[in-house]
């Protein structure tokens, strides 16, 4: 039998994780041929800003298949516009391979490369779509308190995941699943919906595939960003009535959240606020601890929640005529919800070392 070749896009560790089972998983591994990776640039890391591959890349090595590292296209601006070595090696391959692959590739692919391989790109996309298109879908679920997520295979065309569905499964979200677990359970699912699709169709050739597809209802599309640092912000005085379980009205929602329901118009049906004679700002939210808790897994491990506390210690800044308190920021490094109350356990004061809760508000007494 003649192995499916498949050319492989992808980035982040989960998306590593799902190239390596392919590679790996005996079901599957025997079907198929990866001939080429392609995966974002090495990026600096850390404090002392060193250049690190992809993990896409780390796995591509292991296996001595080859890499292309280079970005094919951010924000719509194609990189590969001049006719260098890596634009000519990846059309060349696009031509031969059977398929491209993508799974959090992290670029958009310029048009002219989409229909080059006989079946296309296919997109493993880890939710469920037409909802929550675009760069956080795996947290967004979590964050919004979603009950279900899923994996969603799809035909990728010239929109952000916007092409045609070819299979779709659902995942149960558990209480407790933050976005690492949650990463690495859609991408077992998403390696077995890729099993279900490609096992049977290779047992035809290539000419005589039928891969049934739907278009999606584009009309119930909702979009995600990506999270930036200061996304993990919430209020001292919000973080103190969620620690209480007491309502908290729309403006002290953590702004990402507030910002992305009244986007959508989410606002009165989401955690069944109270009504408001006043306007929407004053709907109240009565579960404010279980907002909180599901907004901390869904930034888990980075950005991660954080407020901002005053520490006496420390002299006070003068601007002009005014004193002000000094500042320094609060990461809540680990919290759980136990019967509806939440609990603070692990926390981490700017430039200290992170210390259990009690001992950290024993010694300055902030909640």
């Amino acid at each position: 039998m003649k192995k499916l070749r498949i050319a492989y896009f992808g980035t982040p560790y989960f998306s590593a994780r799902f190239l390596e089972r392919m590679l790996t998983d005996t079901t599957i591994n025997q079907l198929i041929e990866v001939k080429l990776v392609v995966t974002q640039p090495d990026q600096p890391i850390g404090r002392k800003q060193i250049l690190t591959k992809s993990p896409v890349k780390v796995v591509a090595e292991k296996y001595g298949i080859s890499v292309i590292s280079n970005q094919l296209s951010v924000v719509g601006k194609n990189n590969f516009n001049e006719p260098n070595t890596d634009y000519r090696k990846l059309t060349t391959i696009l031509k031969y391979v059977d398929m491209a692959f993508l799974f959090a590739y992290g670029g958009i692919i310029p048009k002219e490369l989409l229909n080059l391989p006989k079946l296309g790109f296919w997109n493993t996309h880890p939710s469920l779509l037409p909802k929550y298109r675009g760069a956080l879908p795996i947290a967004m679920p979590l964050i919004l308190s979603d009950q279900e997520t899923g994996v969603s295979l799809i035909k990728l065309d010239e929109k952000v995941d916007h092409g045609p569905i070819i299979a779709q499964e659902k995942l149960t979200i558990r209480p407790n699943d933050k976005k690492p677990d949650l990463e690495i359970k859609l991408t077992d699912l998403a390696l077995e919906v890729f099993k279900k699709i490609i096992i049977p169709s290779m047992q035809r050739p290539l000419s005589r595939w039928y891969i049934k597809e739907h278009p999606q209802n584009h009309s119930k599309a909702t979009f995600t960003y990506q999270l930036k640092k200061d996304d993990g912000f919430v209020p001292l005085s919000t973080l103190k009535k969620a620690l209480n379980n007491e309502p908290i009205i729309f403006p002290e929602l953590p702004k990402f959240i507030f910002k992305y329901i009244h986007k959508y118009n989410l606002v009165r049906n989401w955690l069944a606020p109270r009504s408001a004679k006043h306007g929407v700002g004053k709907l109240e939210f009565k579960n404010s601890a279980k907002i909180i808790y599901d907004y901390f897994r869904g930034l888990y491990p980075w950005p991660g929640i954080w407020t901002l506390i005053n520490i006496r210690e420390y002299p006070l800044k003068i601007r002009g005529n005014h004193a002000f308190q000094r500042q320094k920021r609060l990461k809540i490094t680990n919290m759980t919800l136990v019967e509806g109350r939440l609990k603070i356990l692990r926390i981490q004061l700017e430039g200290k070392k992170e210390v259990d809760f009690r001992t950290f508000n024993s010694a300055y007494s902030v909640f």
